[in-house]
């Protein structure tokens, strides 16, 4: 044991010597993240990390190395981890002067620092202070920007109304006291440059919230984190448990901090209407609220970014409504190209709301951590990971067909079109509107033209008739179609063997009964300018 204590003290010692260079500090351009150095933009592919619940340390340190799980997250294309924490660790000594080994012991996690002791032995004697930098510093590392993410105040599981963690005077939510870990956070950080952002306070909430408070107090402590740390994001949600920032309409908040203002927002899907109902329009009424509550916060004269910290399905046991809700909003996502954060990395706890060992479902790791819980959700979410809009509008401007269903792109051979990962790239095409032909980018006199039901489109040169004019069918807009011979609309459908055909539409009208799964027709023309 004391050879592989040492090992790892070695180990570590090695990494937090070697953290890359990076151009960072992040600042902000309009709607857009950007490199301050440079200008380009910088999306935020995050996946998030619980810090904050009882024990106070980085979930999974029991269950492997450190240095294993930061590169399976590199792995798995994240640039980034939302990585939470209590502001009770840094105000009150009764947390911060407590070791590892200590913070275990009071709750009786003996199995778990038995875990620890095997697979990160040298955080056992550090403070709790001190493994939480540790994190920090192992993660930038690897190349990882952190968002350090203040979740609650008194360490519990998250979140309800009545948790005394919920707004701003609440029993376990003093205002001073959380400045001063705000700013105690914002001055041990400076200079990390893989911090790149502070997030003020997870899902603002229950019967004490209100717009007035919100301004007046998100104001004081952006401002008093932005005198010590000049350099970090400032990243705010909004109210309703980060679903609501329509109070911003009205009244701006005033500054953005010298262009280091993020807006956050939420989403989970927590409804079986994506099955009772017409998943048409249960998608097009969930866009509709996502723009009308906090998507309208990127768009006209003065915008600010928008992070989703916090959107998620369960990767064991995944439900269709989960199913329909994730294809809907990623083909939200993937055509407004927004800054994320999935819930959620770990595949356990250590100890959550009384019980050792939980397991999440919403993991991206499997309960041992040793391997992706569900590669294909990986997949259907590599589109969303890359950069495909850039803060240059400037530069030409065309479309990515996807298909969110199964997360492929479009791709063409010759005549002939296919889905294909995302990863190995994408044909780009050109559509002007409903009723326009869709052609290829590369060679605009070859357009996509529907041939007849259950048959595979093909590229023509005949542009101009009804089977090579589409428009976006049904309330979602998701479907496209061309009508065939006989004047009928026929949608593009994607078979289960990810062949590409044209089938007659489902549930494109306005018909509440049909309650068909119609996702293996979606298909979004995502706008890249890169």
């Amino acid at each position: 044991m004391l050879g592989k204590t040492l090992q790892a003290i070695l180990f570590v010692t090695f990494f937090l010597h070697v953290i890359p260079c990076y151009s960072f500090p992040l600042s902000t351009k309009k709607r857009w993240i950007i490199d301050e150095t440079t200008g380009e933009r910088v999306k935020l592919v995050c996946a998030n990390w619980p810090s904050h619940v009882g024990p106070l340390l980085a979930e999974g340190l029991d269950k492997q190395p450190l240095n294993y799980i930061a590169a399976q997250v590199v792995k798995n294309k994240y640039n980034c981890i939302r990585l939470t924490w209590a502001t009770f660790m840094f105000t009150r000594a009764q947390y911060a002067k407590l070791t590892v080994a200590e913070s275990f012991d009071r709750l009786n996690l003996t199995e778990a620092k038995a875990g620890i002791a095997e697979n990160n032995p040298f955080v056992l004697r550090m403070t709790l202070l001190q493994a939480f930098e540790t994190v920090v510093d192992v993660l930038g590392s690897h190349g990882l920007m952190l968002v350090l993410d203040n979740h609650v105040s008194l360490p519990i599981w998250c979140c309800s109304d009545s948790d005394g963690n919920g707004f701003m005077n609440d029993p376990h939510f003093h205002p001073e006291e959380w400045i001063r870990g705000l700013t105690t956070v914002a001055k041990r950080f400076r200079g990390k440059s893989q911090v790149v952002g502070i997030g003020l306070r997870n899902e603002l909430r229950g019967p004490r919230q209100n717009a007035d408070d919100w301004y007046r107090y998100i104001q004081e402590a952006a401002k008093s984190i932005h005198e010590l740390n000049p350099d970090v994001l400032l990243i705010a949600s909004g109210l309703s448990y980060a679903t609501n920032l329509t109070f911003l309409k009205a009244r701006s908040l005033g500054s953005n901090f010298d262009n280091k203002l993020v807006l956050e927002a939420h989403l989970y899907s927590f409804s079986n209407a994506w099955v009772e109902q017409q998943v048409n329009k249960v998608c097009a009424d969930q866009i509709q609220s996502l723009d009308d509550k906090v998507g309208f916060v990127i768009n006209g004269e003065n915008q600010i970014p928008l992070f989703f910290g916090e959107f998620g399905i369960k990767e064991k046991e995944t439900s269709p409504a989960e199913e329909r809700f994730l294809s809907c909003f990623s083909a939200y996502a993937i055509a407004r190209d927004l800054d994320w954060g999935l819930w959620a990395l770990q595949g356990s706890y250590y100890f959550r709301e009384n019980v050792t060992n939980m397991e999440e479902y919403y993991g991206i790791l499997d309960i041992n951590w040793s391997r992706v819980r569900n590669p294909q959700i990986q997949e259907r979410l590599r589109l969303m990971k890359t950069k495909i809009q850039d803060s240059d509008k400037n530069s030409t401007a065309s479309y990515i067909m996807y298909h969110p269903q199964t997360g492929s792109c479009i791709r063409n051979k010759k005549k002939e079109i296919y889905a294909s990962t995302c990863n190995g790239g994408w044909s780009k095409w050109i559509h002007d509107g409903n009723g326009a032909p869709i052609r290829l980018t590369e060679n605009s006199s070859l357009c996509l033209k529907a041939v007849g039901d259950g048959v595979a489109p093909i590229l023509s040169t005949d542009c101009l008739s009804p089977q090579s004019t589409w428009t976006s069918l049904s309330v979602s807009k998701l479907h496209l179609a061309a009508k065939d011979d006989g004047g009928e609309f026929l949608c593009l459908h994607m078979e289960s063997s990810k062949k590409i055909v044209t089938r007659k539409c489902i549930c494109v009208w306005d018909d509440p009964n049909c309650k068909d799964d119609s996702t293996s027709q979606w298909f979004e023309l995502a706008l890249t300018n890169v």
